[in-house]
């Protein structure tokens, strides 16, 4: 009888225990914050009416990243629309998706190898603009088809509408020249 009982117990574990379907983790918020009015020493000149965009657009921005760190230019920009801003380190381009093409081709054609080394993104939504910004952090390197090796800290903020990237705004950082022996 002790044997049976056994047996009845075990499998009741072993049924209780294939029945722990995985549950979502669910997103919370920070509860204790208090629900008062801000007196910003600032006035943003975007909106601050935002929340979490559609990954999708995080996808499309990564793809054109990875495809122009593979050298392949008009793969990358396959998803831009066809007029576009793009703002980085002492460069602006505004115009067509072609004539940036036309700009970025010479200045790849310059490197042998490159990469990207993501930190993270994120995707925001402000419904009141109707656009999706990704922004992804990381580390670029690269190297020159003279040999010449060098890499710094990204940040690239991308407008997105309908799938289709209308604005790049690159910063980076430079990292430190290494100490002379």
């Amino acid at each position: 009888m002790k044997k049976f009982l056994l047996f009845i117990l075990a499998g009741l574990f072993l049924l209780a225990c294939s029945n722990n379907e995985p549950k979502p983790v669910e997103a919370t918020t920070d509860s204790t914050a208090k629900k008062e009015p801000l007196n910003y020493p600032f006035t943003a000149k975007y909106s601050l009416n935002w929340q979490p965009g559609d990954e999708k657009n995080a996808v499309i921005v990564l793809n054109s990243i990875k495809k122009y760190m593979d050298g392949d230019i008009k793969g990358s920009f396959s998803d831009f629309g066809d007029s576009i801003t793009f703002i980085a380190d002492k460069f602006l381009f505004t115009g067509t998706k072609d004539s940036l093409v036309s700009v970025m081709t010479p200045m790849r054609a310059q490197v042998a190898s490159m990469t990207f080394e993501p930190d993270t993104w994120l995707t925001a939504y402000y419904p009141d603009k109707q656009d999706t910004w990704v922004t992804v952090w990381g580390v670029q390197k690269w190297t020159l088809k003279n040999g010449k090796t060098d890499s710094f800290y990204i940040a690239e903020d991308v407008r997105l509408k309908d799938g289709k990237i209308l604005e790049v705004d690159e910063k980076m950082r430079l990292f430190p020249a290494p100490k002379k022996k």
